[in-house]
């Protein structure tokens, strides 16, 4: 549900009409018939089995928007391999030209991002793509309550040292904002059913993106992200930061309560504007018309609320890749912080883990430039019984460590809510 929302989710127009099914394409100049790949709209009914009964080897790539679903089956072709982030684009659109059969043919690639440079990318095009509007009406699946041994986690009192140490760097250095982040590795009793966990976040998540991506054969980064980083559909362009959140509550006089803390707070604006200023620095360079709403709004998911202010814009260059506008606004200060390397310098510091794909981006381009880059956060990675969860928290001068400790927590409450799994308790020990 959107509350005050000034950019309503139908303004992202479905990209199925990207769409159309395609068959056995014929080369005229060799008389060959070659396989192209296939692009199938298939009705959400059909979508929703295909789901309940994921192979997630099979079927490595899983991406849905509030108004699509995109399944890919299959591989074509596939590369992982470190990529600099200024090359995303230009090694993407050479995968898909080699896919191309004819100029007619326009394949869809589907990519997995990470937060950092030296980290692989993941590019996969696939055999077959299936489409449909959005399954999340039909009824979901009610995960049984399942057990889980706590096999790793820093410790509530070190996260809350990381915001206190970042606090002090405020004070002497140019950083305005640092995402702190921290990651639990849980064991459950039994087999996580990634096809169940991947059904209930499309119905928690009835306003954001929900995907899947293959790791390796046995693993998925899972996740249910509210921030669409950057869509492209034609020369129109949108992107809808969302920075300062509060939990979600069952009481909705305490949610109104906090959507007015929100919209009136100078933390959680301070915030805010320092992502969309960011945003809007980087899509002014190619967009001419654009508009950014004077004032946040607020948007809420089963877990949080969040400010949100949602940028539109038409593309000067109509045949530029969404994904190369998506390579300059990543990471955001939405998950990483401002100024970006000072940020990211103090992430390195802080932190001291690797964050992999966790606040990096995930989605999907075609050939033409058309697609969708979400950022990845409300996201674990899913190995059989093991489930490794991440969430982050945006620090300036007025945060204080308890809450910001308090805020990861029911970030990832989303997930293993998801799966069944209960660990309030200890998230915030």
């Amino acid at each position: 549900m959107n509350i005050n929302d000034n950019c309503s989710y139908s303004q992202i127009k479905c990209v199925c009409c990207l769409f159309h099914e395609t068959q056995i394409e014929t080369t005229q100049a060799t008389g060959k018939e070659e396989s192209v790949m296939k692009r199938e709209v298939i009705g959400c009914d059909s979508m929703d089995e295909m789901i309940a009964n994921h192979s997630f080897n099979k079927c490595p790539f899983f991406f849905s928007s509030p108004t699509n679903t995109l399944l890919g089956s299959g591989i074509e072709q596939s590369l992982e391999q470190v990529i600099p982030f200024r090359e995303l684009a230009g090694t993407a659109q050479q995968l898909l030209n080699q896919a191309k059969k004819s100029e007619m043919d326009n394949p869809v690639l589907f990519g997995l991002v990470p937060f950092s440079e030296g980290n692989p990318t993941r590019f996969i095009i696939p055999q077959h793509l299936y489409a449909s509007g959005t399954p999340r009406a039909l009824p979901g699946n009610v995960p049984a309550k399942s057990k889980a041994l706590l096999v790793s986690s820093p410790s509530g009192e070190k996260y809350k040292q990381g915001v206190m140490d970042a606090l002090d760097l405020f004070s002497s250095t140019e950083l305005s904002k640092v995402v702190l982040s921290r990651a639990i590795e849980i064991e459950a009793e039994k087999e996580i059913d990634r096809s169940c966990l991947l059904k209930n976040l499309l119905k928690v998540n009835p306003r954001g993106y929900t995907f899947s991506a293959s790791l390796n054969q046995e693993s998925s980064m899972i996740g249910a992200s509210p921030e669409l980083l950057v869509a492209k559909r034609g020369a129109h362009l949108i992107s809808n930061p969302l920075a300062g959140s509060r939990p979600r509550s069952e009481n909705e006089v305490e949610n109104a309560r906090e959507r007015q803390y929100l919209l009136n707070c100078t933390k959680e604006l301070h915030e805010h504007q320092l992502v969309v200023e960011e945003v809007e620095r980087v899509l002014s360079q190619h967009c001419h018309n654009l508009y950014t709403p004077m004032v946040p709004s607020v948007i809420e998911t089963n877990s949080m609320l969040h400010l949100s202010t949602c940028l539109e814009g038409h593309a000067v260059n109509p045949q530029i890749s969404v994904l190369q506008i998506a390579s300059e606004l990543h990471p955001t200060p939405a998950v990483c912080g401002f100024p970006r390397q000072s940020a990211y310098q103090a992430i390195c510091d802080i932190e001291q883990y690797d964050r992999g794909y966790f606040t990096g981006m995930v989605g999907w381009c075609d050939a033409r430039g058309n697609g969708e880059w979400v950022v990845t956060i409300r996201c674990a990675e899913v190995n059989k019984r093991l489930m490794k969860v991440y969430a982050g928290a945006g620090i300036v001068t007025q945060s204080r460590p308890e809450s910001e400790l308090h805020e990861t927590g029911a970030k990832m409450g989303t997930i293993l809510s998801a799966a069944g799994i209960e660990l309030e308790d200890m998230l915030v020990a």
